[in-house]
């Protein structure tokens, strides 16, 4: 009696247990019956040396108004070279360290298990390729189970520890930078470089390190430190940016101290020498209701504080006893606004040669007003602000125009005037006439209003007036306008360089609209009318080095005569753009 009662318990013991291995056993036969549709034909193998160059995508786009569950994520990441022909391509990938998968990971805004679509996957792209350890990304829907999607995340990597040898020519003046540095240490993604330069102003050695993942977070720090032979610059930041549109907390602090000899110029000579030290702190916390159909809004409120002081030589001041102390101290609280709208483009030769480029053409503004006082720690009672519009647009499948104008300054309400108030506007037009050629023009127009002794605008060779000297003419307007023919070649060697090539037109001219500043000398003007320089150059961008860097060799020719002008001017810089 007492077994059979035993037996019965036991089995209604087991019979839950029984009951939950056969609900399981039904939940993995309906979720193994799903049907899965691929949505590519490539695997990692084939994914692991696939050409971003060569513009084919096969692969099945996700429907624009669709989302789904994000399930695996499967990264492949491409060595610097991707498919390895000769035996230096061979060490080079041998002796490169990879992107770490969690790094590539760390910069996507989604993670598994949350809701994506064919705009998140596209943003995700973006935020990749602007890593400048990355030469490219894309973000590839796998396959579709149901509601999940699964992707792939192909990288490929450049080679980013450098020796730095840099030359830089521009204006009749050379720079010179030595030093080591890297920018994906140990595939982290972090960045540490010791250097030394030395142009016409001052050298010294720098220091700098950044972290734009830490702990593979949302959180970024960097480090700036330079001992130069007239002063030394320290910078720091802390912050948690608006790492992707829908983004919706934001946090930064900056610190800054730099301690420098500055001059004032007159026809690319410094004729007055004075020290100065500027002193910065910026703390700022942000929200954002996050992506609302195209556009974000976000919203700022932060305290800022900016210190000016001046050491003005003695003959300078006796010279000229009119002139008035730069000095000057702003504590401010601010408010901030900013307005983006999610508009994007990707093409190639643009203003790179045959590499992805992530073009915006939504609108963006941003506004931002302080108020800094006597009471708050500053020199007077001032209003701070400024402004920055953009916006861009194809007006026919070959052209392109885009636009930004900013303005940035302090106004007196003591004295109801403006000071430094600067204004700034650009416009750019592109026009691909044909698979290999492209017409840019370049226009750009500046203001200062009531500028201080330190506050110049400047026109030169540094500036984009390439057959010119440095500092050349100086002023409180200024206008510069560039006209260039490029070609993009499909020359390519040994798979590691592209080449282009450009012919060019620069216009510009800097000038005083009223009175100019007593120490400038008296002369006749005449070297203070439109400068006009035509000429012709290479550009040469690295495919396997870090991808922020392309080398113009320019020679121009000035068309106007002046004070120092050469009959030939030879221009060597390192640029982002064409």
């Amino acid at each position: 009696m007492m077994s059979a009662a035993s037996s019965w318990l036991q089995r209604c013991a087991a019979l839950p247990v029984l009951l939950m291995l056969a609900s399981a056993g039904q939940a993995a036969a309906g979720s193994s019956s799903v049907d899965c549709e691929p949505l590519t034909g490539l695997d990692e193998e084939a994914l692991a040396t696939y050409r971003f160059e060569s513009g084919r995508e096969p692969w099945q786009p996700l429907p624009p108004d669709a989302d789904y569950q994000l399930g695996e994520i499967t990264v492949v990441r491409q060595d610097v070279f991707e498919r390895a022909d000769n035996w230096l391509q061979r060490q080079a990938n041998r002796y490169h360290v990879r992107t770490r998968e969690r790094v590539v990971l760390s910069v996507l805004p989604m993670r598994s298990g949350e809701r994506v679509d064919a705009r998140l996957l596209a943003e995700a792209e973006r935020l990749l390729r602007a890593k400048n350890y990355l030469y490219d990304a894309r973000v590839i829907p796998r396959r579709r189970c149901g509601d999940v999607l699964d992707i792939y995340v192909v990288t490929r990597d450049v080679w980013t520890l450098m020796p730095r040898v840099s030359v830089t020519r521009a204006g009749g003046e050379t720079d010179l930078g030595l030093g080591v540095g890297d920018t994906n240490v140990a595939g982290l993604g972090k960045t540490l470089a010791l250097g030394f330069d030395r142009d016409e102003d001052r050298r010294g050695w720098s220091l700098s390190a950044s972290d734009p993942n830490i702990r593979d977070s949302r959180w970024a720090a960097d480090l700036f430190v330079v001992d130069n032979d007239d002063g030394e610059l320290l910078a720091a930041s802390l912050r948690r940016p608006f790492f992707a549109l829908d983004t919706r907390r934001y946090f930064r602090l900056d610190g800054s101290r730099f301690d420098r000899e500055e001059g004032l110029y007159y026809l690319g000579d410094e004729i007055w020498e004075y020290r100065a030290e500027t002193e910065s702190a910026r703390v700022a916390a942000g929200w954002s209701p996050g992506l609302r159909g195209r556009f974000v809004n976000r919203f700022l409120l932060g305290v800022a504080v900016e210190d000016h002081r001046f050491e003005l030589p003695p003959t300078l001041l006796a010279a000229f006893p009119d002139i008035t102390d730069p000095e000057r101290r702003f504590v401010y609280p601010f408010i901030g606004y900013q307005n983006l709208e999610d508009d994007y483009d990707k093409r190639v030769n643009v203003d790179r040669v045959r590499r992805t480029e992530d073009l915006a053409l939504g609108r963006s503004v941003y506004v931002e007003l302080g108020y800094s006082s006597d009471a708050t720690g500053g020199d007077g009672e001032y209003l701070v602000g400024r402004v920055n519009v953009g916006d861009a647009a194809w007006l026919t499948p070959r052209q392109l125009l885009t636009g930004r104008a900013w303005a940035n300054g302090y106004f007196d309400l003591d004295a109801d005037r403006s000071e430094n108030l600067f204004l700034g506007v650009l416009a750019e037009y592109r026009y691909r006439h044909a698979t290999k050629w492209s017409l840019a023009v370049r226009a750009s127009a500046a203001a200062l209003k009531n500028p201080t002794l330190d506050r110049q605008l400047l026109l030169g060779g540094s500036d984009g007036l390439r057959g010119y000297p440095n500092r050349y003419q100086i002023g409180d307007r200024r206008f510069l306008v560039t006209v260039e023919e490029r070609y993009y070649s499909n020359i390519y060697p040994l798979r590691m360089f592209r080449l282009g090539a450009a012919a060019f037109v620069d216009a510009g001219r800097a000038w005083y609209e009223d009175e100019a500043p007593p120490w400038l000398p008296a002369d006749d003007g005449s070297h203070r009318d439109e400068l006009v320089n035509v000429g012709l150059g290479l550009r040469l961008e690295s495919t396997r080095t870090r991808g922020d860097a392309i080398i113009h060799l320019d020679v121009a020719m000035p068309l106007r005569d002046g004070p120092g002008v050469r009959d030939v001017e030879v221009t060597l810089t390192a640029k982002q753009t064409l």
